[in-house]
């Protein structure tokens, strides 16, 4: 007696096959992948990624094998191909094989339904995931993961600020993602990452989700220490009123930028903003106020409206995440956290020139970093490195350190590749702006003057500031009055 067969014949057949091996298989592993991701209590990034993104594409693949094979098998037999006697498609609850195949269809595509809801869901958290956004493509993102952890918005989750709520930036961001990992295949990235300011959200939809434009802090009292290398009395402290902008006056201070009773709108000559040339002021009654230097391309003709931006919060704090501080401010960090002895001879200048450096890679630059130091107090300090050299070893490490979280070789990522805003010491920042070079048509210039931003109330080498808390005239440690009519930038690049 012939056994009867359990389903319709079409699915009998080499792709049907191949499809239900595939699906078997990786089921079974999707269940223990899912029990080992509920069972642990630390989420392994790699493990995530084979079980919410790759496998579920091979498990519907294997699935969708199953019905093809079906339908090349169907048309085999209407082609004369095959021997059979199925003359046409039809359901019969009545037949063994149908109610099995039906039985088998239903149960298959619940589990696959309740897999695929569930799936969908650790799917979607996983690529929200800092660890996501940081370590897969380890690489190519390490630098701005290195920096995001060590940043005030460390705790922040990646797509709080680069998404941000919503639907429609949420489906942006996954096709920008899909692009970018394109690219990543192919290895054809820029390196370094490029600074997505030109479609970045705006930051009244992210940054002020958090931080209110519509407060106003008054003054915020700011001391900065710096340890000159020219000096014997290395240590010399400036400390100001950053004036944020006061109930008073809200039209003064720095957040005058945001104030809710005029908006700023400028136009850059270059892709990073960081040559602008027209500015204009528009406050709530209407009136408008043109800034433009000499030199603005302009100047005769006005921007088009797709050169003009109006100016928000990342016009500034352009990098509040990812930081890659200068070298000698990372000096000058670390030795008022006492990691470098600031009593060592010379090392502020060695610390500033050996993170500066361009370097082929990491392991290069950390191993230079050691036989330099090491030389350099052997020839040139021995007697200071025989009774120090606990000290010598601290400062090795800790600029190593300050390297391995500010310089990535291998992307080409440092601080010089991301100018920072904020201030005006290292980089342009306010004085794209405020350089007494833009004016009106009245004559007007946007202002350069010291206190329109912040009152210095204490300076001077320690032990001995000279303070006045009406304001004291900005003075430099080496005395010269160059800075009066000179960038500080010409000076200062951060590596100098």
């Amino acid at each position: 007696m012939t056994k009867q067969p359990k389903f319709s014949e079409v699915f009998y057949n080499p792709i049907s096959y191949l499809g239900v091996v595939v699906s078997v298989l990786v089921f079974v592993v999707e269940v223990i992948l899912f029990g080992l991701e509920m069972l642990s209590s630390a989420s392994n990034l790699y493990l995530g990624l084979i079980t919410y993104l790759i496998l579920p594409g091979v498990l519907l693949t294997g699935l969708l094998l199953i019905p093809l094979g079906a339908i090349w098998r169907r048309r085999q037999i209407r082609r004369g191909e095959a021997i059979t006697e199925l003359a046409h498609l039809r359901l019969d609850l009545s037949i063994p094989t149908h109610r099995n195949a039906i039985l088998v269809f239903i149960i298959g595509s619940g589990i696959l339904m309740l897999m695929s809801m569930a799936g969908s869901y650790k799917a979607y958290q996983y690529t929200e995931s800092v660890e996501f956004c940081g370590t897969l493509c380890h690489n190519v993102m390490h630098p701005e993961y290195t920096a995001y952890k060590n940043s005030p918005h460390g705790k922040v989750k990646c797509v709080e600020c680069h998404i941000g709520s919503g639907a429609d930036w949420f489906v942006k961001s996954k096709a920008s993602g899909l692009r970018q990992v394109y690219h990543v295949i192919l290895g054809d990235y820029h390196r370094p990452i490029e600074v997505p300011v030109h479609n970045l959200r705006p930051a009244a939809d992210t940054c002020q989700e958090c931080h209110w434009a519509g407060k106003f802090f008054g003054v915020k009292n700011l001391r900065k220490t710096y340890y000159l290398a020219e000096q014997n009395d290395r240590k010399w402290i400036t400390q100001m009123d950053l004036h944020m902008g006061g109930h008073e006056n809200k039209n003064s201070g720095v957040h005058a930028h945001m104030n809710l009773d005029q908006e700023v709108y400028y136009a850059a000559e270059d892709a990073e903003r960081q040559k602008i040339t027209w500015v204009k002021s528009v406050k709530r009654n209407g009136e408008q106020s043109v800034f433009v230097t000499k030199t603005s391309a302009f100047k005769e003709t006005p921007p088009r409206a797709d050169q003009i931006r109006k100016m928000d919060c990342i016009d500034c704090h352009n990098r509040p995440t990812h930081q890659f501080s200068p070298p000698d401010r990372l000096i000058n960090g670390a030795m008022e956290r006492n990691e470098i002895d600031a009593a060592m001879p010379e090392i502020k200048e060695r610390g500033v020139s050996l993170l500066a450096k361009h370097y082929t890679s990491t392991e290069e630059a950390l191993l230079n970093i050691r036989t330099t130091l090491a030389t350099f107090y052997k020839e040139k300090h021995p007697d200071y490195l025989a009774q120090n050299a606990t000290k010598v070893e601290q400062a090795t490490l800790a600029i190593q350190k300050l390297f391995t979280q500010n310089m990535f070789p291998m992307m080409n990522a440092r601080w010089d590749m991301f100018p920072d805003n904020i201030g005006h010491m290292n980089t342009p920042g306010c004085f794209r702006c405020h350089d007494n070079k833009h004016r009106n048509e009245a004559g007007s210039a946007i202002t350069n003057k010291c206190d329109t931003c912040h009152t210095i109330v204490a300076q001077g080498f320690e032990g001995a500031l000279e303070k006045n808390l009406d304001g004291l005239e900005y003075k430099h440690p080496d005395g010269e009055e160059d800075w009066k009519t000179t960038p500080c930038t010409k000076c200062h690049n951060g590596g100098a």
